[in-house]
């Protein structure tokens, strides 16, 4: 535990060093502040000047905010730190450690985890519009967690630099596009979308926002979540032991 210990302190300097990281932070706590005002500024303007109503899609662009963009910020910064890892033979090296690669992995993914659901939370309470109860807030929160770590695998095993990273970065930027696409689709239709782990997440927050029953959304994307973790994990040990 002490060897471990000492790798996310490393870990955690390197965040220190690195602007770009800091800055992402930065955007998330700036942009959940800005969008207190900014929507209901927003939605006065295009109802004056076009007449159209945007309160009715409140739900989905907060949802969008705090559940499927606020975890891409803990994404980036683990797949930074893992690319980072790679470059300096850290993660080959604990491939033949006492301390397992698979135990730093875990670890690493934990905190990710833990900082996604909290951030997300932070920033629902601090935009403080279209949020559910509390509990709800949480469990969605949580369910959509787990796209930070998923990030932070495949970009972290796949990219060969950080330039690299960048590309494949904005590639993943587009995916909480699909729960957000999946919103204007008639159900059943909509469920199309479940094959994408993360719309579980915005689907509980949808229900719970209206009043229903959130709690088995929030269940199934996390068992589905945990078998998507599962996968990039054995996708990221593959890509380790050949570089």
């Amino acid at each position: 535990m002490t060897a471990l210990g000492g790798m996310l302190r490393t870990d955690a300097r390197r965040m220190a060093r690195d602007r770009f990281l800091i800055a992402m932070v930065l955007y998330i706590v700036g942009i959940s502040v800005a969008m207190r005002w900014i929507l209901p500024w927003l939605a006065s303007e295009l109802l004056t000047r076009t007449g159209f109503e945007l309160t009715p899609y409140y739900t989905l662009i907060v949802s969008h905010l705090v559940i499927q963009l606020t975890p891409l910020a803990s994404g980036i910064v683990g797949a930074f730190l893992l690319l980072e890892a790679r470059e300096t033979r850290m993660v080959r090296a604990l491939l033949v450690a006492p301390v397992p690669l698979t135990t730093y992995l875990a670890l690493l993914g934990s905190v990710l985890l833990l900082s996604a659901a909290a951030l997300s939370v932070m920033q629902g309470a601090v935009i403080g519009l279209a949020v559910p109860p509390w509990p709800a807030l949480i469990g969605a929160s949580v369910a959509g967690a787990p796209s930070a770590v998923a990030m932070a695998l495949f970009v972290g095993g796949i990219a060969g630099n950080k330039t690299e990273a960048v590309a494949y970065l904005k590639i993943c930027g587009t995916l909480p596009l699909i729960p957000s696409a999946a919103y204007f689709l008639p159900e059943p239709w909509q469920w199309i979308a479940t094959v994408y782990p993360p719309y579980w997440a915005s689907k509980a927050y949808w229900i719970a926002h209206e009043g229903g029953n959130w709690a088995l959304w929030v269940v199934g994307g996390g068992a589905l979540s945990a078998l998507w973790m599962a996968a990039l994990g054995k996708f990221f040990l593959t890509t380790a032991r050949r570089t």
